[in-house]
């Protein structure tokens, strides 16, 4: 699936940084070149209001050579890079026209009007722009006709500003958006199908972009209520100005009576209009509600359901006890520090503690004065554990501590300080507390290439130390005593 993921506009960024970025622009400059002289060839060769008959049906379409090139462009590179040959083009066709100024470059802007349309749909749709499935066609079809209508507004500043009569009014007017339609369907469709993917990956090679912006509940809202006016405004335009229309036909009829049964007849069709206008009112107000009833919802349960997560999440990484990180956060955030640590050369101190004789003091005082003093001392020490430093429960009475770009003094400083603060908290019974000690294993190491369970086995070594020497004590080790 190829999603819709434009490329920013900075054509003089890219020229100032030269290499394959600069190629593209300069690439998209001789593209401009050949689409903003071609639609001149509507006008020389009075392409405009062609009458096609079909099925029966006779309609009227406009070929328009620049849009050919223009809607798969913007597909395909994103909105300014179509936008502004699309109104380029159809400039110069006004000023070919005669056409004043002031309204030329209102004028210009119909067809990136009808190209706005089009990008809206897919930035909140992620269809396929290479049409390679069904559903990706029928969007696209949908899609295209909407972008049709919505361009068709410059049929309107056209014929105003020529003082056409309603029949040319028609004329332009229905091929305006007859045309663009058909010619998105019969030859973009078939360039988004077989170039798409081979184009996006030349675009990647020259402007790598892989950022795909998720759009929000408000665009979708937005593009809701735009279709919503454009539908009233096509629906009552068609039936209006085919009323008009057989007015001024019948305006010549010599009998009166009977061009007054059709003035009476005709009459009678403004009150289905004006309802079935109401109806899409509805269903567009509708759809807008439906959204942002559910845009509310939605948002309401992600709220809830983040809160959720993260409340489990931080019940999977803590000690239900002590509150302090487990041993598996502690190896799942391992690798994460010893890179960042490798990047600048940096040491890493792993500081083992375990609380001297603990199995005496449950035995003697029960669990529940053996967990409050597990809970006291964890408290204590992670008062003192800064930024960057990883403090953890590593199994029943024995704890760790990384401390990254801790030197040796330093860490043996830290380790002392924690066997001091075993000493310092306050238990439901103050014989207990006299008796507590903690024996740490301290490893400070810059070989970063061995393993975490390394680090630690040098630790617990050192561990093994302080309890053979007696306890209540700290013994370092770095590479050097290895």
């Amino acid at each position: 699936m190829i999603r819709f993921n434009p490329i920013p506009f900075k054509p003089f960024e890219y020229l100032k940084a030269g290499g394959t970025k600069r190629l593209f622009v300069v690439l998209w400059l001789l593209l401009c070149l050949l689409v903003v002289p071609s639609g001149m060839l509507t006008r020389i060769y009075e392409l405009t209001g062609i009458p096609i008959s079909l099925f029966g049906l006779e309609f009227h379409m406009t070929v328009y050579f620049p849009m050919l090139i223009c809607v798969p462009m913007c597909l395909i590179l994103g909105y300014y890079w179509a936008a502004i040959p699309a109104y380029l083009s159809t400039f110069f066709v006004a000023l070919l026209g005669d056409m004043p100024l002031y309204w030329i470059v209102v004028f210009a802007l119909a067809n990136p009007i009808g190209l706005a349309m089009l990008v809206l749909m897919y930035r909140v749709i992620p269809a396929d722009i290479s049409l390679r499935s069904l559903p990706s066609f029928t969007f696209f079809i949908m899609a295209s006709f909407l972008s049709a209508l919505a361009g068709s507004i410059g049929s309107f500043i056209w014929t105003y500003s020529n003082q056409v009569g309603l029949h040319d009014f028609i004329l332009v007017w229905q091929g305006w958006w007859v045309g663009g339609f058909v010619q998105t369907l019969l030859f973009c469709s078939p360039i988004l199908y077989f170039f798409a993917g081979k184009l996006l990956q030349q675009r990647q090679r020259l402007v790598p972009y892989k950022h795909i912006k998720a759009e929000n509940w408000r665009s979708l809202k937005i593009l809701i209520t735009l279709i919503t006016l454009i539908l009233i405004l096509f629906t009552w335009l068609a039936l209006k100005v085919s009323m008009l229309n057989i007015k001024d036909l019948t305006s010549g009829l010599t009998d009166s009576n009977i061009q007054e049964q059709i003035f009476e007849a005709i009459q009678v069709l403004d009150v289905p209009i004006v309802i079935y206008v109401c109806i899409l009112a509805f269903i567009g107000y509708f759809s807008f509600y439906f959204i942002d009833f559910w845009t509310m919802r939605l948002a309401q349960v992600n709220q809830s359901l983040q809160k959720k997560n993260e409340k489990l999440y931080q019940l999977s990484i803590k000690d239900h006890l002590t509150k302090i990180y487990n041993r598996s956060y502690l190896y799942e955030v391992m690798n994460e520090i010893i890179q960042s640590l490798q990047a600048d050369n940096g040491s890493l101190a792993v500081l083992l503690i375990d609380l001297d004789h603990f199995k005496r003091v449950n035995d003697k005082y029960g669990h529940q004065a053996g967990d409050q003093v597990l809970q006291q001392f964890s408290e204590s020490v992670q008062k003192q554990v800064q930024s960057g430093q990883v403090f953890a429960r590593f199994g029943g009475e024995e704890f760790i501590l990384v401390a990254p770009r801790l030197d040796s003094t330093s860490a043996l400083k830290f380790a002392v300080g924690i066997n001091e603060t075993i000493k310092k908290i306050n238990t439901d019974n103050p014989k207990l507390a006299q008796n507590l000690t903690t024996s740490t294993g301290v490893y400070v190491t810059k070989d970063l290439s061995q393993s975490f369970d390394h680090m630690v086995g040098h630790a617990d070594k050192a561990l093994y130390q302080a309890k053979r020497n007696g306890r209540d004590q700290v013994v370092l080790v770095t590479d050097t005593d290895q």
